[in-house]
């Protein structure tokens, strides 16, 4: 393939080899331009999406914080496919701090909202055991920090979420698989009885899912 003239002057070897490509793809116009175009991240830091990848997969904690906005994301897919079938009336998004991740409204309750909690399943060391056999999984439910000078505002109430999304990406590798459970049914903290535990069982993929722990945020809603 020829450039045209107006094209191919100034490009240099790397932008003729995305046209060619882009070209022989035959790729909508929308496609062209998200290709050619750099991302809002690429230009503020001055790097490649590879080298914010790789940036981020080198360090712990910037992981960390990625695996928790991917799990979100994917969580949000779910809603709003539930909304497509009218299982959910309506939701919103939250991104702040201390807050929970989620609102949603159903029909069988339309004037309440339920606000959910999202989180991911501890690493791959952790789980519960027996006998030298994965039991369960573990998802640890409190804060990052706590408020100065209040040890227990580290501690989520039962009234700060209705429902808590854990995602099973850590351990199955498959970051749209999540369980569900009613905040309500999560075990006390053994200090505070307003207050719930830090640390929870999670039931084992393929096993069976037992109440009151449901597989799906639809088999959760129906039951509300």
């Amino acid at each position: 393939m020829i450039l045209p003239n107006s094209v191919s002057f100034g490009l240099d070897h790397l932008t003729r080899w995305v046209y060619h490509l882009v070209s022989d793809l035959e790729l909508t116009e929308s496609s062209r331009k998200m290709i050619l175009e750099q991302h809002p991240l690429e230009k503020e830091y001055g790097l490649t999406k590879e080298e914010l990848l790789d940036a981020m997969n080198r360090r712990f904690r910037a992981r960390v914080t990625l695996e928790g906005a991917v799990a979100e994301v994917h969580l949000g897919k779910q809603i709003k496919a539930l909304c497509q079938k009218g299982v959910i009336i309506r939701f919103e998004e939250h991104d702040i701090d201390g807050y929970p991740d989620y609102s949603i409204w159903v029909p069988s309750n339309p004037t309440n909202r339920f606000l959910i909690e999202c989180k991911n399943v501890r690493d791959a060391r952790e789980a519960y055991r027996k006998g030298g056999q994965i039991t369960a999984y573990k998802v640890e439910t409190q804060k990052t920090r706590a408020s100065k000078g209040d040890r227990r505002s580290r501690f989520y109430s039962y009234g700060q979420f209705e429902i808590l999304a854990v995602c099973l990406g850590k351990k199955t590798h498959n970051w749209k698989q999540f369980l569900f459970i009613q905040s309500k049914d999560l075990d006390r903290h053994p200090q505070y009885n307003n207050k719930i535990a830090v640390m929870h069982e999670v039931p084992l993929p393929g096993s069976d899912i037992k109440l009151p722990w449901f597989d799906s945020l639809e088999g959760l809603i129906k039951s509300i």
